[in-house]
């Protein structure tokens, strides 16, 4: 599901455009007070050049039109993002897969997915919490291509973690010890959605994924 290119681009457009709007808005303010003060200290006897200060109005001219380009520029891209606002709010309450390597650990339970690009010997997945802290180590699979594991919340001395947003730091090498290349993701139900730094983003309880980041959705299973 690629919006991504349409969500980041949109967020970056939408800053340039808004940093461009402020330069120009200086830059027309600067020129209208240069000429205001050239016309307003000229001499009488040898007033400014026809020439030149028709030059100088039709540059005051192409820089007010800059500013009013801009300015609907802006407004089409917050008409965008809301358009795809409105279009995320459709996986509220559905189960989505999407790549990233953190975890919302949610009632004791959370789904992370990993995807080999080549058979492995060995497969180390380590769970941090939010400091870095490294609270349980488990042994992944081996065999490539993409695997799924359901962990209950609980570290390496069988205690209950509190709730909240973990990363899942997947490692895996073949038998010369090289490493096998390793994709991350989560799996979780949509709790809600907002706009964040001009892009859209899911809530997954306590964490945040652009939608951008989706790969897959699911109904919700009745009764969960």
């Amino acid at each position: 599901m690629e919006i991504n290119g349409a969500s980041s681009a949109a967020s970056q457009t939408g800053r340039q455009a808004s940093q461009d709007a402020d330069n120009l808005a200086n830059t027309f303010d600067d020129f209208l007070l240069l000429l205001t003060t050239q016309l307003q200290n000229q001499d009488p006897l040898s007033p400014m050049d026809t020439n030149e200060f028709t030059q100088q109005l039709v540059a005051f001219n192409e820089v007010e039109q800059s500013i009013k380009t801009n300015d609907r520029l802006e407004q089409l891209i917050d008409l965008q993002l809301g358009n795809q606002l409105t279009d995320a709010s459709s996986y509220i309450g559905r189960d989505v897969e999407a790549e990233s390597e953190f975890l919302s650990l949610d009632g004791g339970q959370t789904t992370l997915t990993y995807g080999l690009t080549a058979a492995a010997t060995r497969t180390t997945i380590q769970i941090q919490d939010a400091s870095g802290l490294v609270v349980r180590t488990i042994s992944g699979e081996t065999e490539p291509g993409l695997h799924r594991l359901d962990w209950d919340g609980t570290d390496d001395d069988g205690g209950q973690l509190p709730d909240g947003v973990y990363r899942a730091v997947v490692t895996a090498v073949d038998s010369n010890d090289a490493p096998v290349s390793v994709a991350t993701g989560t799996v979780g139900r949509v709790t809600g959605v907002e706009i964040f730094d001009g892009q859209v983003m899911l809530s997954l309880n306590n964490l945040k994924i652009p939608v951008s980041k989706v790969v897959s959705v699911s109904e919700t299973a009745a009764g969960t």
